[in-house]
């Protein structure tokens, strides 16, 4: 048997050779193949049913909203083009988030968990914060005392002849000759030798009177006291010299007499202070002044002694603010009994501050009657600038809901932020992950911290047209390619804008006056034939958009009006300079003010590298920063 005819029989040896076994085992065979002819078709039939229903099903759940996958924005009921940038729409993966509304957005505990989402309550607690302030002891000037010369004369002698001498109240100071105090003394003896006399009548008696008490004023009014003017007229004798005493105890800080010189009534002689008590003198920002009031306590340190603490309290404010520092002068007292303080010393002063629910400074006896306001940590709101968003944490039995509001903030203290408005207490904000937050809002096209508005509802076509409008002007920003004379042409514009902006920072009306007419006249001159191609219609808006504005400044009556027309044409001149640039060796700045028109904040183009704010001029001539650097784009300069 060979080696192919024994696989054979292992293989089919099990199979009759003939006769009924064979007729057996075909039926066999044949019954199977229907059996599973008969559940293949069923099984097909079964699939095709449900697949048919499950494509009924499906064709029933048609997505409602269609989306741009660049632009999330954009979102209609039909499927179809992105009216921005033309791509097909997709459709809106709804998911399973239940009834939420636009500003809301629900994550599983998973979810939140991965985004590292934290809460805390809103609180109502007495919001504390410390004010930094740098300042310097002075001189109590209500201490101050000033000894001059009542009557003329000459001093022949100084008691005291240095600066820095301590003097008691009382002490001698100077001797002074003067001939008419002299000439008083006379007067003053001679009435009361006459008032003295038993045998004076009653009438002169009574004119003697009143001469003695004449010249009594009259020497009190030349500076003697009651003593001295008493021992005159008891020893019947007149003194050729005087002596003039300090009226208070302290320190000679100026010397003005000198020995031998002659003096004029009011001459000043000396200035005496009384160092016991001291003035600290602080600089608040106007910002601060909300958390400072009068009575409250300083904690301050000076370099001279290190590690060591002083208090002084509050005692004026001042109702000015320098137009330069944009700072308030600050008096407190400080008790300098043991002397230890030197005026002119350098501090740095602490003012721990709490406000109530009215924002009145609160003093710690003052707690218990005041109302504590509503407190949110400083990582909770996204400050926008104009506005404040929290989200807040919304209670659920399953997932974790959150919702967007915005809030009214008052001032910050320390970590945490004064709520007026938007909270209640207890709720609970996040404090952590708010932006990733935000974000999933924005993606989603739902209000968001930069826009608040619901703008899930089918876009209006013209708004669809604005939009479109937008991403032209976005390509329109691109620099042109222009010749240098074409360039070149620019200069004087530019020139009479930079006068322009120089005036106003100077406050030079007529100058400015001057400078948007010579810009007017600039922009005039250009030759718009040099503007060829792609750049005619560029040319004729932007220089529209410069024009226009500097005719209406060019009526303009005063500083305040030429500033607020300076602010379009700035921004047309801006606009232009992206487009065609500037020639010449000049490096041109972008700068910008925060605080321009009731701190919108506005823009202008300067020469310098130092701002010269022309919205503003010398009362905040420094106000703002470069944001730019623009070089000359004329490769042909």
């Amino acid at each position: 048997m060979t080696d192919s005819q024994s696989q054979s029989n292992r293989w089919f040896g099990f199979i009759p050779r003939g006769g009924p076994g064979l007729v057996a085992f075909l039926a066999i065979i044949a019954a199977a193949f229907v059996v599973g002819w008969m559940i293949s078709s069923s099984d097909d039939s079964a699939t095709t049913g449900a697949s048919g229903q499950a494509s009924h099903d499906h064709a029933e759940e048609q997505p409602s909203v269609w989306t741009c996958s660049m632009h999330p924005q954009i979102q209609l009921p039909k499927q179809g083009k992105c009216p921005i940038c033309f791509m097909d729409l997709i459709p809106v993966e709804t998911g399973d988030q239940g009834t939420v509304e636009p500003n809301q957005l629900r994550l599983t505990d998973n979810a939140a968990l991965l985004a590292r989402i934290r809460t805390e309550p809103v609180k109502r607690a007495f919001a504390e914060t410390e004010v930094r302030m740098y300042g310097r002891l002075a001189y109590d000037e209500t201490r101050m005392s000033y000894i001059t010369a009542w009557v003329a004369g000459r001093l022949d002698k100084l008691h005291i002849d240095y600066t820095g001498a301590e003097v008691k109240q009382g002490e001698p100071m100077v001797s002074l000759y003067s001939p008419a105090l002299l000439s008083a003394q006379e007067e003053l003896i001679q009435a009361a030798r006459v008032v003295a006399k038993e045998s004076t009548g009653e009438l002169t008696r009574s004119t003697a009177k009143a001469t003695l008490k004449a010249a009594r004023e009259k020497l009190r009014l030349y500076g003697l006291g009651a003593d001295q003017i008493e021992q005159i007229e008891s020893s019947d004798v007149p003194v050729d010299h005087i002596t003039v005493y300090s009226p208070a105890s302290g320190i000679v800080i100026r010397k003005d007499a000198l020995e031998g010189m002659y003096v004029k009534p009011g001459t000043q002689l000396f200035t005496i202070v009384d160092l016991s008590k001291l003035w600290l003198i602080l600089d608040a920002y106007e910002t601060d002044l909300q958390w400072l009031t009068v009575g409250q306590t300083v904690t301050f340190t000076a370099r001279s002694f290190p590690g060591e603490q002083f208090e002084a309290v509050i005692t004026f404010i001042d109702p000015i603010i320098d137009s330069k520092a944009r700072t308030a002068r600050i008096r407190a007292e400080v008790d300098n009994s043991r002397g230890r303080l030197k005026p002119d010393m350098f501090t740095q002063s602490v003012v721990r501050s709490m406000l109530d629910s009215a924002g009145r400074v609160t003093t710690a006896d003052g707690v218990a009657s005041a109302t504590a306001p509503l407190l949110i940590p400083a990582t909770a709101p996204l400050v926008t600038g104009k506005r404040a968003v929290v989200y807040v944490e919304l209670p659920q039995d399953d997932d974790r809901l959150f919702e967007g509001r915005i809030v009214l903030l008052g001032p910050r203290a320390g970590d945490y932020y004064i709520v007026k408005d938007g909270l209640s207490e207890g709720e609970r904000v996040v404090v952590n992950g708010a932006f990733k937050i935000d974000a999933e809002l924005q993606i989603r096209a739902k209000p968001s911290m930069m826009s608040p508005d619901d703008s899930t509802n089918e876009p209006d076509p013209s708004d669809v047209g604005s939009r479109l409008a937008a991403v032209a002007d976005e390509a329109d920003d691109e620099p042109l390619d222009l010749s240098h004379e074409a360039v070149s042409a620019l200069t004087p514009s530019y020139d009479a804008y930079f006068r322009f902006q120089e005036a106003l920072a100077a406050d030079d009306l007529e100058a400015a006056v001057t400078a948007v007419s010579g810009l007017i006249d600039a922009l005039d001159a250009v030759d718009a034939t040099l503007f060829k191609g792609a750049a005619g219609m560029p040319w004729a808006e932007h220089s529209s958009n410069v024009f226009r504005p500097a005719m209406a400044a060019a009526g303009g009556q005063d500083i305040e009006t030429l500033r607020t027309s300076f602010e379009k044409v700035s921004y047309g001149m801006i606009d232009l300079h992206k487009r065609f640039g500037h020639a010449g060796d000049r490096t041109y700045y972008l700068a910008f003010c925060p605080m321009a028109f009731d701190n919108k904040g506005a823009h202008w183009l300067q020469t310098d590298s130092i701002i010269n704010n022309p919205y503003f001029g010398d009362m905040m001539l420094r106000c703002g920063e470069i944001q730019d650097r623009m070089a000359s784009t004329d490769a042909g300069n």
